[in-house]
């Protein structure tokens, strides 16, 4: 699952509490997530949620939970998708960035 989402720079603390909120609901279950950031276009996030079927996340509460948050507080309409873009990978808190 994939997900885009545009962020003004003056609200990224709040976008990181709440993809912190998703990623830890997300991997109690055994999922994966991940989030980047465009390295071409200010703002514009993707998110990858990651899973198979003993960690199948689409109807657990709490990731549902977080999912809606994001999208209540983050539902800006984000630029359109270049043919080629390149992604940063945001460290998670506890470590560094490759």
């Amino acid at each position: 699952m994939s997900i885009r989402r545009f962020v003004p720079q003056h609200r990224r603390g709040e976008y990181a509490q709440a993809w912190a909120e998703l990623h830890a609901a997300a991997t109690l279950r055994g999922a994966h997530a991940w989030h980047f950031v465009s390295g071409d276009t200010p703002g514009v996030f993707l998110e990858f949620l990651e899973f198979g079927p003993e960690s199948d996340i689409r109807d657990d509460p709490g990731v549902l939970d977080a999912i809606r948050n994001l999208h209540a507080e983050f539902n800006l309409p984000y630029p359109a998708p270049n043919t080629l873009e390149e992604w940063v990978e945001i460290a998670a808190p506890n470590r560094e960035a490759p």
